[in-house]
C-alpha cells in the first residue's frame, strides 16, 4: 500500500489530504482540516499550546508509515507577519513528526499553485479570487476527494503531486510537468521514489 500525505500548514486552519493505493486498486482519498483558535494573549506558553494543538489535529488521521509527505513551504517573498515565526515553528515541528513516517518534501506556494491550477493567474488577481480559482481547479482535477475549501484544496494538490512522484498517474499539462520536475523529490539510487512500498 502506497500512502502520500499533503499538508498546507497554518496556525488557524491547516488543509490535509491523504491518498492511498495499491498496484491493483484505485486511489482512495481522505481529507480533513486542523483547527486552532488564537489565544486571547499571545505569549510563549500560549503559542506553544496552539502549535501543539494544530500538530495533533494534522496528525490525527496520518498512518504510522508514509511513502511520502508533501508540505507547503514558507512563502519567502511574502510580507512578514507577527505570527510568521510561530508558523515556521509549526512547519518544522510537523516535519520532525513526519520524518519518522517517511521522506518529506517541501513545495513552494508558487509551485503548488501551478500544480493545482495550470492556467496563468495574473499578478493583479486578489488573493480571495486566486484561492477560488485554485479551489475550483482542484475539485475538477480530483473529483473523488472531498474538497470543502481552499486549505484542503492545497493539501490535495500537494498529495496529488507526491503521488505522481510515487508512480500514480496524474494528467498534468506541460506547464505542470515542468513545475513538478523542479521539486526536489527524494530519489534513491534505483531512480525511484525513496520510501516507495512502505
Amino acid at each position: 500500500m502506497s500512502a502520500v500525505l499533503g499538508v498546507d500548514p497554518s496556525l488557524t486552519i491547516s488543509g490535509c489530504a491523504l491518498v492511498q493505493w495499491t498496484p491493483t486498486t484505485d486511489p482512495t482519498w481522505e481529507t480533513w482540516r486542523g483547527r486552532s483558535a488564537p489565544a486571547e494573549v499571545e505569549n510563549a506558553e500560549t503559542s506553544r499550546r496552539r502549535i501543539r494543538k494544530m500538530l495533533t489535529e494534522i496528525l490525527a488521521f496520518v498512518p504510522p508509515q508514509l511513502t511520502l509527505s508533501v508540505v507547503e513551504a514558507a512563502a519567502m517573498g511574502a510580507k512578514y507577519t507577527p505570527l510568521a515565526d510561530e508558523r515556521a515553528g509549526l512547519r518544522w515541528m510537523l516535519i520532525d513528526q513526519l520524518l519518522v513516517r517517511g521522506p518529506v518534501v517541501l513545495v513552494t506556494p508558487s509551485t503548488r499553485q501551478v500544480l493545482a491550477h495550470s492556467d496563468s493567474i495574473p499578478r493583479s488577481t486578489k488573493p480571495t479570487a486566486r484561492k477560488r480559482l485554485v479551489l475550483a481547479s482542484v475539485r475538477r482535477l480530483v473529483p473523488e476527494a472531498h474538497v470543502p475549501d481552499h486549505n484542503v484544496a492545497d493539501g490535495v494538490a500537494l498529495a496529488r503531486a507526491g503521488a505522481h512522484a510515487a508512480g500514480l498517474e496524474a494528467p498534468y499539462t506541460d506547464k505542470q510537468i515542468s513545475a513538478h520536475a523542479k521539486v526536489a523529490w527524494p530519489i534513491d539510487s534505483e531512480h525511484s521514489l525513496a520510501g516507495m512500498g512502505k
